[in-house]
């Protein structure tokens, strides 16, 4: 027990001789002093730089950056719709292999576009991997530094926040790409909605079916005709994806697409080029579970290491704004100008930092 007290009160002694000014410390706390500031600043210097570089250099060539930012992304696209009350959306794998079929077309023949330079549309990447919709959307970014501010960009953007907040989509997939933007690294973010079709597959995975071995012919008795065979109805095409969102892209020609609805002879359709569909009638889907411990802590780190260097210089101006009140107001006749300056000094930095981190790395981004 006397150990304890023993430790609390050299604890309130340390804290003393940081903070307050009284005899015991010349009246100088120590966190004000030359010493500590040249401290803390080299921290922060280091802190900055390790950020810049991190966000410019770092996050654009790891890999795994980018499968941190996809996985953050769901999670955030989830949380911008339940915090409109709209049902969380399910991940789905094959939206996730369409949106990295379409991450690296984009990478690899350097393009940022919802159709690609050779024709490609969005839904042929739904197609490819069969998966049949009634309605579907996507969504790019391209040369962030972190998730938050790919969800910040799309939430901002009529169009892109219509995706995210539609009713009608109730899965997602979400896949990333390293590869270069103007001339930079950077990581192409690629966002597939999609709301399965009721009705039979329409889409033949192609690929997946080329790789299955033919059958042996099963043996086929046919029947003696009694009466005149019907003469069979002409197929009907699927009908193909009917485009009811679009936006013009600065410096295209070209619509871009956003929203796509199949099979329109059955779906009520607005007439107008809304940034929203008629709600689907599915029912509401689970939340995506968190991850937790380690994980989530890695996550939140790597999906947006600027909310964690601007909490850190936050809590330095915090912490260095007590010292200089408390300094200033206790012997409010006995001040030492070097000791306010410091404090002033370092309030004033890490201010600017965050000021800096609140627009470091978008001057290249871009969404569609």
């Amino acid at each position: 027990m006397g150990m304890g007290n023993n430790k609390g009160a050299a604890l309130i002694s340390i804290l003393k001789d940081y903070f307050i000014p009284h005899s015991g410390n010349d009246n100088k706390p120590h966190i004000l002093r030359p010493r500590t500031i040249a401290f803390v600043f080299t921290v922060m210097i280091v802190a900055e730089s390790a950020f810049v570089f991190g966000s410019t250099y770092v996050v654009p060539r790891v890999k795994l950056f980018g499968l941190i930012e996809a996985s953050a992304l769901v999670d955030e696209t989830n949380q911008q719709r339940v915090a409109e009350t709209e049902a969380a959306l399910q991940v789905s794998p094959l939206l996730q292999q369409a949106a990295q079929d379409k991450a690296n077309d984009m990478a690899a023949n350097n393009y940022f576009a919802h159709t690609s330079p050779a024709g490609i549309t969005p839904w042929d990447w739904f197609e490819k991997v069969g998966y049949s919709f009634s309605y579907a959307g996507e969504n790019l970014a391209v040369n962030f530094s972190n998730s938050q501010d790919v969800t910040n960009a799309w939430m901002n953007s009529p169009e892109h926040r219509a995706n995210i907040l539609n009713a009608a989509f109730t899965q997602i997939g979400i896949a990333t790409a390293q590869g270069t933007y103007n001339g930079q690294p950077a990581i192409y973010v690629v966002e597939e909605f999609g709301t399965p079709a009721s009705a039979p597959v329409a889409f033949v995975n192609t690929a997946a079916a080329a790789t299955v071995s033919n059958p042996a012919p099963a043996p086929v008795t046919t029947p003696i005709p009694t009466t005149p065979k019907p003469r069979p109805e002409p197929v009907k095409p699927a009908p193909a994806p009917i485009v009811i969102a679009s936006a013009s892209v600065e410096g295209s020609s070209s619509q871009q697409l956003f929203v796509a609805v199949k099979g329109a002879e059955t779906q009520t359709v607005p007439s107008t080029a809304t940034t929203s569909v008629v709600a689907a009638t599915a029912a509401a889907t689970p939340k995506v579970q968190k991850q937790g411990g380690f994980e989530a802590a890695l996550q939140w780190l790597a999906s947006d290491p600027r909310a964690v260097t601007n909490d850190f210089y936050i809590f330095l101006i915090a912490l260095f704004l007590v010292a200089s009140i408390l300094n200033f107001f206790i012997k409010i006749r006995i001040q030492f100008p070097r000791l306010i300056v410091g404090g002033v000094t370092i309030i004033v930095l890490a201010g600017l930092c965050v000021f800096l981190n609140q627009n470091i790395g978008l001057l290249h981004a871009a969404i569609v």
